[in-house]
């Protein structure tokens, strides 16, 4: 069985809000780490449902990818 010394976090938040008299009115703020152990974030804006899943899908992926890597 293989232990790590210490296991890698990520993070990810999503912001979300309306803004009435507005187009498109859904607004999204997402910052994201792979690793919150570093200074590393990136911040994106969206203003829709599909812009903020694909978002999240890859920030997902990419944690996957690199978590494989650190194996």
């Amino acid at each position: 069985m293989h232990e790590r010394a210490s296991e890698r976090t990520g993070a990810l938040v999503i912001r979300v809000w309306v803004e009435r008299n507005s187009w498109p009115s859904l607004k999204a703020r997402i910052t994201r780490t792979l690793d919150v152990a570093t200074e590393e974030e990136v911040t994106t804006g969206a203003t829709s449902i599909e812009q903020i899943e694909t978002i999240v899908r890859s920030w997902l992926e990419s944690y996957v990818r690199s978590a494989e890597i650190d194996e």
